[in-house]
This record gives C-alpha cells, sequence and structure tokens, in this order.
C-alpha cells in the first residue's frame, strides 16, 4: 500500500480549528507525541504542482517557550546541512497562527523497527550488514557536515535505534531521527549532568554524561548491528543499572561467544565488536570506516548493493498490508492533552515512514510491540529520550495502552493485594531528567536528575597506532 493508495479522509465529524500553515494544507494526522503533532501535508503550485510533505508541529506550549523556539530553529539550520540519500530531507522551517513546524520528506516505507516485529525474526547477516552499512554513510554526512562557511559543525546523534532508520519501498535505508543531534559548538544547548537518549544504545562514554565525538554513534550503530542479526541487544533491554553496568564492563569476550552462540559469520561478528570496544580509540575511527568494512565483505560474499536493495524491497512491500493499515485519522492543530505516553493513530505505513528527522515519534511502533518482540518505549519529538516522556502525576495522560509496569505511574495507586511499585532509587532502574532544552526522560516514581562531574573535553580523539580499524 502506497500513499498514494490511501483512502480519501472524512473529516465531517471531526472539529478542524485550521486546515493550512504557511504554504501547507494538512490533510491528515500521522503521529502525536510529547513535542510535536506530525500531520500528512499538501504543498500545491501554479502549472499544476503537487506534492506531499510531513510536516512536523511543535506543541503550543512549547513553542511559546524561547529557549524551545531557539533549539528548533538551530537544528532546523543543522539539518538543513545534512544532505545525502540515506538521511531524511529536511525541506523547509516556519511559523504561522502561533505554530513552528518543520517540513519534511515524506518516506514511503517502515522503521527497522516495525520490520522486526513484523518478521519476528532477525535479518539475515547479510541483509543486516547492507542495512548498518547504508546507515553508517549517511551518519557519516552528518559528521561532517559544515556550516555556511566551511566550518566543521562536529554533529554527534547520540539516539541511534531501529526506531529511527527506515526501509523505503525501494530498499532504501534512510536515518530520520536528528532529534538529540548535538553540534560541539553550542555547549550551552546542553545541560550538564542530564542523561539523553536510549541507554540500551549507548556509548559507554555518553552514559557516563561524558564529551562525545563521532566515534560513540559508531558505537550505537554496532549496537543496531548487533539486534538486527540476532535479534537481542548486546547489554540488555531495559533501562536499569543491570544494563548499565553491563555497558559499563564492555566485555567483547562476552559478545563474541554470544554471537557465536547465535550463529552470526565470524566477518560479522568482528566487525561488530570493532564497534563495541570500550575504548573509542579501538573502534572504529569513522562511520565510513565502518561502512567500508561491511561493504568489503559483502563484496568478497559475491552480493551487490542492488541486489540486497532489491531484496529488502520485497521485505517491505510483504510487510506493509499488515503495518501499514490505514484509518481515519483526526485533522486538528496540537494540543497539550493527551500528548505524552499515548499510543497513535496513525495513517499507515507510507505516511509515518515520513517522520520523524527531529525527533523521536517513535510511539507508533508500540501498536506493533505486543506482537513479540519486546522493544524500548518511544518517546517523542525533539526529545528522542529512551522512553515516554514524564509529566506530574496529575498532568500525565493515561495512555491507551498501558505501559509494561516498572514505568507505570499511576496518580492513585488502585487497592491491591501486591505492595506498591518499589521507587527508582529501590529499584536499581536509571531514572532521567527532562533538560531545559526539552530532552528525554524515563519513567520512574518520581523524575529526579543523574549529576555526574563533567570531565574535561579532550582535543580531539586520539586513534591508538594499534587500532586494527583505522585506516
Amino acid at each position: 500500500m502506497s500513499i498514494s493508495d490511501r483512502p480519501v479522509f472524512d473529516d465531517r465529524s471531526v472539529p478542524l480549528t485550521t486546515r493550512r500553515l504557511g504554504r501547507y494544507e494538512i490533510t491528515g494526522r500521522i503521529a502525536v507525541g510529547g513535542m510535536a503533532t506530525v500531520y500528512l501535508a499538501r504543498l500545491e503550485a501554479t502549472g499544476g504542482f503537487a506534492r506531499e510533505f510531513a510536516l512536523k508541529v511543535v506543541h503550543p506550549h512549547l513553542a511559546t517557550e524561547e529557549g524551545f523556539r531557539q533549539r528548533f530553529y538551530r537544528e532546523s539550520r543543522l539539518a538543513s546541512r545534512v544532505r545525502h540519500e540515506n538521511v531524511v530531507a529536511t525541506i523547509d522551517a516556519g511559523e504561522d497562527k502561533g505554530y513552528c513546524f518543520l517540513v519534511l520528506e515524506l518516506i514511503d516505507g517502515t522503521t527497522l523497527r516495525q520490520l522486526m516485529v513484523h518478521r519476528e525474526r532477525p535479518f539475515a547477516a547479510i541483509e543486516a550488514a547492507f542495512i548498518v552499512a547504508e546507515v553508517a554513510r549517511g551518519l557519516y554526512a552528518l559528521h561532517t557536515a559544515t556550516d555556511g562557511e566551511g566550518h566543521p559543525l562536529e554533529i554527534v546523534h547520540r539516539d541511534l535505534s531501529p526506531h529511527n532508520v527506515m526501509l523505503d519501498q525501494s530498499g532504501r535505508p534512510v536515518l530520520i531521527d536528528l532529534g538529540l543531534a548535538k553540534a560541539d559548538q553550542n555547549p550551552n544547548m546542553t545541560q550538564v549532568g542530564v542523561m539523553c537518549g536510549k541507554l540500551p544504545y549507548m556509548s559507554p562514554e555518553q552514559a557516563r554524561l561524558e564529551a562525545l565525538d563521532a566515534r560513540s554513534d559508531v558505537f550505537a550503530l554496532g549496537t543496531v548491528l548487533f539486534e538486527l542479526c540476532t535479534g537481542h541487544l548486546p547489554f540488555g533491554e531495559t533501562h536499569t543499572t543491570t544494563t548499565l553496568e553491563r555497558l559499563q564492563r564492555c566485555d567483547t569476550e562476552e559478545i563474541l561467544a554470544g554471537l557465536r552462540k547465535l550463529s552470526v559469520p565470524r566477518w560479522l561478528s568482528d566487525i561488530i565488536v570493532g564497534c563495541l570496544r570500550l575504548d573509542p580509540a579501538d573502534r572504529f575511527p569513522t562511520a565510513l570506516d565502518l561502512a567500508d568494512a561491511l561493504t568489503q565483505e559483502l563484496v568478497r560474499s559475491g552480493h551487490s548493493s542492488a541486489e540486497l536493495k532489491a531484496r529488502l524491497a520485497d521485505v517491505v512491500r510483504e510487510a506493509m498490508p499488515e503495518v501499514g493499515v490505514v484509518s481515519p485519522v483526526e485533522v486538528t492543530p496540537p494540543t497539550v492533552e493527551g500528548s505524552t505516553g499515548r499510543s497513535l493513530r496513525w495513517m499507515g505505513l507510507g505516511a509515518l515512514v515520513a517522520v520523524l528527522a527531529f525527533g523521536g515519534l517513535y510511539a507508533a511502533t508500540n501498536l506493533l510491540s505486543t506482537k513479540g518482540t519486546k522493544s524500548s518505549a518511544e518517546p517523542s519529538v525533539f526529545e528522542s529520550a529512551s522512553v515516554v516522556p514524564e509529566r506530574p502525576p496529575d498532568q500525565a495522560a493515561k495512555p491507551e495502552i498501558p505501559p509494561e509496569p516498572e514505568e507505570e505511574i499511576p496518580p492513585e495507586p488502585p487497592p491491591r493485594e501486591e505492595p506498591p511499585p518499589e521507587p527508582a532509587a529501590e529499584t536499581g532502574e536509571a531514572v532521567l531528567d527532562t533538560g531545559t532544552d526539552g530532552e528525554g526522560t524515563t519513567g520512574g516514581d518520581a523524575p529526579r536528575r543523574i549529576r555526574r562531574k563533567p570531565k574535561p573535553k579532550k582535543d580531539g580523539p586520539k586513534l591508538r597506532e594499534d587500532n586494527p580499524y583505522a585506516r
């Protein structure tokens, strides 16, 4: 089912306040997150020109905050500097009727997370290698982006996961989420001591709240590669101290043993371990080095990019009748109520895939998570955090699909025989707090900050001379 095949919406029963922002006519709602709503939008011009886009609209209560608006426009500028076929295109940004919005490329496909849930099995080794090689090339374009004067922006993504990588119907992998991307020239935009991202995919240095460079993203991409070809995460699938402890050990012998047990080819196991070294100096120096290593092995095994792309296109098309179901959606301006922790009513695969260049509107995958593949809870727009962003109990909206018990924070505990959930400090769950720039949180009985003494940033990445992954 492609975008052009979707049915016309019947909006007669839906109260619409506006159908137009700037030049764009809103025709449907794709997804809702804690920070923004994504709409399907259409642009028409003279001469019969017409094209559809994804319109990401910041919730009004956030759009009025000057600090948030500053970050919104800064990140839109960063995204506009990245031009690569494996990174979703940011087309436009603007304000109208009091709303800040981004205009994004509309991609006809599905997320890696959705495909993993649909298939109920890992990807083949050559499929996983091709996907990650293509994403790594897009990531390298992000890392090497420059400003208008040609100066490196030194952007680090900080939140790579299967939730924010898509495959379109041609089999093209696309990095769609730049929500936590940071340029080193703007240290004041990040609150020191606040952990952002999804813990199971973080690098050890990110979990320690240290200064990051591109090799942190290489580590995260290695975690994604591990998961794609095994169906498991190397350090744990929960946001707990157990996962954190395993991440800080980063035992590569244990990782290799696990890969052998799961029958992952040795060539791919070696590349995965080359990403997941504890010391950044021992990893692939750049995402391009990782991409080249994977491509060389694919060529050596006799598989071409065209063949693998066609193979993945078949996978996407096979999944679309199930994960691409289209349902009528409400077309309204974004509202505050019910935006946090809510399962999505979304328009179908083609529109959903459009999404998400700035943050994690991953909640759509919650609709699929009950099928058997355990996944991290999905966050929302600018704050691509590990789980759905928290609010105080009296403001939090009750989700349509209940979260896991350890993340549920009911306003009043109902009468039960078993004791109420223990505080996060007693359960050992890592509880993350929202920074002033709108970044992510995770669930617990009461949000609290995780503070660390910031370590001085090194002058630059230093590669060990004996690093076998350095070119």
